[in-house]
C-alpha cells in the first residue's frame, strides 16, 4: 500500500469520526472552516474574489460578499462530510425536518407516470445535502430514488470511499461521460442528478454568464433532444441547520431551441437562483478559465 493511500484512509477516518458529533457541531465547525478560508492567503479565494469582481463589478460590498461565500463554502465542506458519513439513528426523521421542499409535484408527477428525469442544478454549496434529502424524500414516498452523474476523482483510493458511502444515499453513480448510462437510468424511471455549471473544453458553447462568456455544455440540450425531461432544482440554506430545496416545472421547450440559445436559457436560469443566494455558489471554481477568441483567461 502506498503512502498516498494510507493518507488517504486515514483523512476518511477522521472525516468519519468527525461526522458522529451532532450535526450542529458539525455545521459550526463548518462556519469556522470557512472563516480560515478567509483568513489565510489560498489560491480559492483568490480564484473566488476575481470570480465575485467578474460577475458584480458595481456591486459595493464585493470583499463582504467574498466573506460570506467563503464561508459558506467551508459549510459546504462540512454539509458534504454529513451527506457522505453522518448516520445517526432516525437519519430520515431527524433529517427532513431541517428541509423545508416547494415545487415537489413537478418531480412527482413525472415519476408517477413511470418516467425518470435530468435533474438539473448548479453548484451550491449545499447541494450533495440536498440531494440527500431529496432522496429521503422520494424514498420515504416509495418513488424511484435518484441517481447522480459524477466526476471520477483523480484520488482513485478517494474515489472508492466516495462511492461506496454515495451509494448509501444514491443508489447508482453515472459517469459523467457515459450517456448511455444515463439514459438507461431516465428509461428506468429514474431521477439523474446533473449539474453542468462548471468550466468544460469539450463540446461548449460560449454563453453568457453573469455578463461573461462561459464554456456551456451542449450536453443538456442533446439530452432533452433525445426526450429526457428537463426538472431543475435548487438547494440553498436558509438558516444554522434549516434548507429549502425548490423543484421548477419541466424546461419543455429546452429541446426544440438551438445549442446557443439552450445554452443561454440554462445560464440565465441558473444566474436567477445564484442571485438570490449570491454567497452559496461555488465561486471557488476558474467558470471562466477557457475563453473565445478575444477573451483573456482572468485568472492568469
Amino acid at each position: 500500500m502506498s503512502f498516498n493511500s494510507v493518507r488517504t484512509d486515514i483523512n476518511v477516518a477522521l472525516a468519519k469520526l468527525y461526522c458522529r458529533l451532532p450535526l450542529s457541531w458539525q455545521l459550526a465547525g463548518g462556519r469556522l472552516l470557512g472563516r480560515l478560508f478567509y483568513r489565510l492567503p489560498n489560491r480559492r479565494k483568490r480564484i473566488a474574489d476575481i470570480n465575485i469582481a467578474l460577475c458584480f463589478p458595481d456591486y459595493k460590498k464585493q470583499k463582504a460578499l467574498l466573506k460570506a461565500n467563503l464561508i459558506a463554502t467551508g459549510q459546504g465542506v462540512t454539509e458534504m462530510l454529513a451527506a457522505l458519513w453522518y448516520q445517526p439513528k432516525g437519519l430520515s426523521a431527524q433529517t427532513m425536518e431541517r428541509f423545508t421542499i416547494s415545487g415537489f409535484e413537478h418531480l412527482e408527477n413525472i415519476l408517477e407516470q413511470g418516467s425518470g428525469c435530468l435533474m438539473l442544478s448548479c453548484h451550491t454549496t449545499s447541494i450533495e445535502w440536498g440531494i440527500r434529502g431529496l432522496n429521503m424524500k422520494l424514498n420515504d414516498l416509495n418513488l424511484p430514488v435518484g441517481h447522480m452523474l459524477a466526476r471520477q476523482h483523480n484520488n482513485k483510493d478517494l474515489e472508492a470511499h466516495l462511492e461506496q458511502a454515495r451509494l448509501g444515499y444514491v443508489e447508482k453513480l453515472i459517469d459523467k461521460k457515459n450517456i448511455h448510462g444515463l439514459l438507461r437510468s431516465v428509461k428506468q424511471g429514474h431521477p439523474v442528478y446533473y449539474a453542468p455549471d462548471q468550466n468544460f473544453s469539450y463540446k461548449v458553447k460560449f454563453a453568457d454568464f453573469f455578463g461573461r462568456p462561459a464554456a456551456t455544455t451542449t450536453g443538456t440540450q442533446n439530452l432533452a433532444q433525445r426526450g429526457v425531461k428537463v426538472v431543475p432544482w435548487f438547494c440553498f440554506r436558509t438558516g444554522p441547520g434549516q434548507w429549502h430545496i425548490e423543484i421548477l416545472p419541466e424546461m419543455h421547450e429546452l429541446g426544440q431551441v438551438g445549442e446557443n440559445t439552450a445554452s443561454t436559457q440554462i445560464n440565465q436560469l441558473f444566474e436567477q437562483q445564484i442571485k438570490q443566494h449570491p454567497e452559496q455558489y461555488l465561486w471557488v471554481h476558474r467558470r471562466f478559465k477557457n475563453q473565445p477568441e478575444g477573451y483573456e483567461n482572468p485568472y492568469k
